[in-house]
């Protein structure tokens, strides 16, 4: 295995748990977002469901080890703290939380180098 970027053989397990933390935040800022838009017509909740979406795409990026969609997962994460917790989307901000802690883990980060 190599010591950062992407690896010639299987993908490491850090990059795969970071992809499905993010997956899991997307789905639920997604379910939550939606719903509360269409029950009270909050439109930071629609916008919270907007950056679900987001998420999904960084789901795949993240995937294939691309540093740039880590720097974008790292600041997606911090701007889906604020914007969930405005929305009162707590579960949100709980998963925002612990995938902003994991991706800044050196140890997950170094498979995101250059």
């Amino acid at each position: 295995m190599t010591e950062g970027g992407s690896t010639s053989g299987a993908r490491p397990k850090e990059v795969t748990y970071a992809a499905w933390l993010i997956l899991i935040e997307s789905i639920v800022g997604l379910i939550i977002g939606g719903a509360e838009y269409a029950i009270w017509g909050n439109e930071l909740s629609l916008l919270g469901a907007v950056l679900a979406i987001v998420g999904f795409w960084l789901y795949f990026q993240i995937l294939n080890q691309d540093y740039s969609a880590w720097n974008m997962a790292v600041i997606f994460n911090v701007i889906a703290v604020f914007l969930y917790a405005v929305g009162d989307n707590w579960p949100g901000v709980i998963l925002s939380v612990i995938c902003f802690i994991y991706l800044i883990q050196p140890n997950v980060k170094v498979h995101f180098k250059k």
